[in-house]
């Protein structure tokens, strides 16, 4: 008999929210040494997180470093080869080029490198993406897959990662630990001649009182509210296997990557239904049902809800029919039918004197998904009532002459008005923040003069980075509360006033190259781009998924859709799809799409623009295409394998010529590809405007003007 990792921790049961838990137990797998819980999943602090370790393989030669290894991962560390050997396309957004906070394992201070064994840099190759050669890779590093017998540390990088899931994450694992800091500097938000007003952010972490192991004073915030995910889950409608889409999914705070896309992380009337019949089944007349339970019942004062999606072809308003409040004496309250936006949370202010202990949330719309709840009490609520509240010192340089060694600031607020400055003296201010037992770290330095300009003044300092100064800290009103211009947002004037400009019918300089709706496709300085004048396609059926409509100009302000079930009519009106693909072959056929173009170039890039990247809505597996370049004596040229996502449209894909063979010119680009749901609305060549390889080859070199 065999249990799976779930059965195995739900049977032993031990709490994880104040330790880490280490199992040992044999696998099937004899090739799998360990396997740990991420911090961001919502096992981490329950008996469902820690890490399990193959007692067969533990401890033997070359395997002594597995635990510090897992740990890593525990503590938010990937592979230093995640970069290279675990993307799946040549433009993968975490593909490593270069060290990076921002791709491959999100450490600037480990040079890229494939998965390797060996103690040294591996051998150059060549991949489909380019040759490689890697140089001075972290073979030492504990994360790589190296021998034990090098493996010996971790870069300044990975500590300060693990360091933060240590104190944003685990911090319930170390009780006494100081109190979280306040990360960012304070702000100058008002100045007179004889005054300056200081304003700061929570800690790091958002917690407002000291911890205390065994009580619910880390989610209590200003005003002694409690603030409570849900923690326990049920719905009468069945579960897939894989647990996506299931109850579960909508427990604990908000978890989805990007709203208003369809997400496996949350809960959804589909889930348990096979893809081949949803839409089919009918929810219950009062509606398919939602039940969270919150840990603490509590008179509330408001209830947020995360629907991150809501299917466009479902028109059944409003979203939610109606949401029943649970409580403790029974006297269930209903609070009617809701509308709901994808993109904002919805929020409802509460008018209820019994405590409620858990809500029950009811929908007709098969394709709706709960991805968080979140219940507010009421201020000064009984639980909060014995937290007691970090406080703030004010650190200044010169130091205050009453306080030498920082102003004390007994209530917890986190504004100062100092009225001990002077003309032509400059400041330097720090937040420490402050518990019973001992003090934070001081925050980052804010060095100011009285009266020296400031973010917030109405004047834009270009020459400190602002952009744009609307005299408030609001974000989402174009202008940011670091006086940064806000995407999509304009701003003119002093003070600012911002406008948003993408889609109102003026092509204006600063969005030529991203304002598609305003501006159209933009084509770069000193290059071509010309679109298929005829288009070949695997599978053609006028007039439903004809080839021809992908043929020329691309439909560019047409959104492109991710993550659908079905393509409606409306998109083979401007681009093709494989929509008569015999059903039963789909899983296994290839499509692909021929586009030839008029003039034949030497091609400097090939762009394909999609109407749907191929996701499907339950399966969710991002989808690749196969691109070669065919030249004029039919020779194939492959640019490898890309990853397709609507983030990334137009898909554009360089050209690398080898110069030591002669150039081709490229007269058709074949598209190849295994997903269903992949839509092209156009495909395009891009070539030197003024610079041809093959017509300079013939020329002398006194004939040739740079």
């Amino acid at each position: 008999a065999y249990l799976d990792l779930k059965e195995l921790k739900d049977i032993l049961h031990l709490d994880g929210s104040t330790h880490l838990n280490i199992f040992f137990a044999n696998s099937s797998d004899e090739n799998v040494a360990g396997v740990s819980t991420w911090p961001w999943d919502k096992e981490a602090l329950t008996h469902l997180g820690g890490i399990v370790l193959n007692p067969s393989v533990y401890g033997t030669f070359g395997h002594t470093d597995t635990m510090v290894h897992e740990i890593g991962h525990s503590l938010g560390l990937y592979h230093v080869f995640r970069g290279i050997s675990e993307v799946d396309s040549c433009n993968d957004a975490c593909l490593e080029t270069e060290p990076s906070l921002e791709t491959g394992d999100l450490c600037a201070d480990t040079n890229p490198t494939p998965k390797y064994k060996g103690c040294g840099d591996p051998d150059p190759v060549n991949e489909t993406c380019g040759p490689q050669h890697f140089v001075n890779t972290p073979f030492t590093n504990f994360m790589s897959y190296a021998d034990d017998s090098c493996t010996n540390s971790f870069t300044m990088n990975q500590n300060a990662r693990m360091h933060c899931y240590l104190d944003l994450v685990y911090h319930s694992w170390q009780p006494a630990a100081k109190p979280p800091p306040v990360a960012m500097a304070p702000q100058v938000v008002e100045q007179h001649h004889n005054s300056i007003t200081l304003e700061w952010f929570p800690p790091i972490s958002g917690q407002f009182f000291e911890r205390e192991v065994g009580s619910v004073c880390d989610k209590c915030t200003e005003g002694r509210v409690l603030l409570q995910y849900a923690s326990n889950s049920s719905s009468p409608l069945p579960c897939e296997p894989s647990g996506h889409w299931s109850p579960r999914e909508a427990e604990g705070p908000p978890d989805v990557e990007q709203a208003c896309e369809s997400s496996v992380h949350t809960w959804s009337p589909t889930a348990g239904t096979e893809q081949g019949v949803v839409g089919l089944s009918e929810c219950p007349p009062n509606g398919c049902m939602l039940q969270l339970e919150f840990q603490h019942p509590v008179v509330p004062d408001s209830l947020s809800m995360w629907v991150t999606f809501c299917s466009p072809e479902e028109t059944a308003l409003p979203a939610i029919h109606d949401i029943l409040l649970l409580t403790v004496n029974g006297n269930n309250i209903s609070l009617g039918p809701s509308n709901v936006f994808c993109d904002t949370p919805l929020t409802l202010r509460l008018d209820v004197q019994e405590e409620v202990y858990g809500v029950q949330i009811y929908t007709m719309e098969h394709h709706l998904e709960i991805d968080a709840t979140l219940l507010a009490s009421k201020p000064d609520s009984v639980l909060c009532k014995h937290c007691k509240p970090l406080r703030y010192r004010l650190l200044r340089q010169p130091p205050f002459t009453h306080a030498p060694h920082g102003l004390l600031l007994n209530e917890p607020i986190r504004r100062f008005t100092d009225r001990e400055v002077a003309p032509r003296v400059t400041y330097t201010y720090q937040i420490q923040t402050l518990s019973s037992q001992s003090e934070s770290e001081p925050s980052s330095p804010l060095v100011h003069e009285l009266g020296a300009p400031y973010c917030g003044d109405g004047r834009i300092q270009s020459s400190k980075g602002e952009e744009c100064d609307d005299m408030n800290f609001v974000n989402g009103d174009g202008c940011s509360s670091q006086c940064k211009k806000e995407p999509f947002f304009n701003c003119v004037e002093e003070p600012s006033m911002c406008y948003y400009y993408d889609g109102d019918g003026v092509c204006e300089d600063f969005e030529r190259e991203t304002g598609v709706r305003d501006c159209g496709l933009y084509t770069p300085s000193g290059f071509l781009d010309q679109w298929a004048s005829s288009v070949d396609v695997s599978h053609d059926e006028k007039p439903y998924c004809s080839g021809e409509v992908a043929a020329g100009y691309p439909a560019a302000t047409k959104t492109c859709q991710s993550k659908v079930f079905d393509l409606s009519d409306g998109v083979s009106q401007y681009a093709w799809f494989p929509c008569d693909a015999d059903p039963s072959v789909l899983k296994y056929a290839t499509f692909w799409l021929k586009a030839h173009f008029a003039r034949p170039m030497v091609a400097a890039a090939a762009i394909i623009h999609l109407a749907a990247d191929g996701t499907e809505l339950v399966e969710q597996k991002q989808c690749n295409i196969t691109v070669q370049l065919v030249d004029t004596k039919d020779g194939v040229h492959s640019l490898g394998e890309w990853r397709l996502s609507c983030r990334t449209n137009p898909l554009v894909i360089p050209v690398r010529h080898d110069l030591s063979v002669a150039f081709y010119h490229t007269k058709a680009v074949l598209v190849m590809f295994t997903c269903k749901f992949v839509a092209i609305s156009g495909v395009g060549l891009r070539s030197f405007q003024s610079f041809d390889p093959i017509t300079i080859s013939g020329c002398q070199s006194n004939e040739i003007y740079n």
